[in-house]
């Protein structure tokens, strides 16, 4: 009975994946208020009741394509926090995994904003909502764990609290991916190189909070060039 249940568990993910990434690609090229589940369903080649058996509802299916993104998101950072490096250059090196993630998932901020009307979550499953939270868990806490040892080892003044310093990168980042991947706002304000404008606002941010800069003050190419060495080796090893 256990090898027949596991099976189906299995092929259960395998289906579950099929229709997020088919959904993720809908949404890309749709938007939300025109995703179509009944196009979903023909796609995959699965009765759009099926679709209900994984999914409460399209906005259950759209958070369950948000968060398989964000979990990516989370893997990222969680290998980029353990960078073998000072404190600043830790952060420097989770910057590196944002500029990664925001050339993957140009969308996924834009889908993010969409998350947060009230509207939207009173529309989805306390199982989706609780696996969304954890993943946005996962990174706070990557996050302020290098805030947490940058200040014990005094690379950081203790001027403000861990959480403040913490939610500042991450909103940074997140504020900075949303003004460099929407079409409109590149009309106004054009970033030629999105990731490079990505680790010089971090680097602005932590000289305001007073953290300890890098050698002379400056990252070296021989620094990113070792962060993303060790980035490419680690991803490399979970694909493989």
């Amino acid at each position: 009975m256990n090898a027949i249940q596991n099976r189906k568990e299995r092929e259960r993910a395998a289906r579950e994946s099929l229709l997020l990434e088919h959904a993720a690609r809908l949404l890309v090229r749709d938007g939300f208020q025109d995703l179509n589940l009944d196009e979903l369903a023909a796609a995959v080649e699965y009765s759009k009741g099926t679709l209900y058996l994984h999914f409460k509802s399209k906005e259950d299916l759209v958070l369950g394509v948000a968060t398989q993104a964000l979990k990516h998101r989370a893997d990222l950072l969680e290998r980029a926090g353990a960078f073998a490096g000072k404190t600043r250059e830790r952060v420097r090196a989770m910057a590196f995994a944002c500029g990664e993630f925001m050339a993957t998932h140009r969308d996924y901020f834009t889908l993010e904003l969409m998350l947060q009307a009230r509207s939207f979550w009173d529309r989805v499953s306390d199982e989706r909502r609780n696996r969304h939270l954890a993943e946005t868990a996962r990174i706070f806490h990557v996050v302020n764990q290098v805030v947490l040892d940058a200040r014990a080892c005094g690379d950081l003044p203790r001027r403000s609290s861990p959480e403040e310093v913490a939610l500042s990168l991450m909103a940074i980042t997140m504020g900075s991916h949303c003004m460099i991947t929407l079409p409109a706002l590149q009309t106004v304000c054009p970033i030629k190189a999105p990731a490079a404008a990505l680790l010089e606002f971090g680097e602005r941010l932590m000289d305001g909070w007073g953290w300890k800069p890098i050698s002379n003050g400056n990252p070296s190419d021989a620094l990113d060039k070792r962060i993303q060495k060790q980035l490419s080796s680690k991803t490399s090893q979970s694909k493989s």
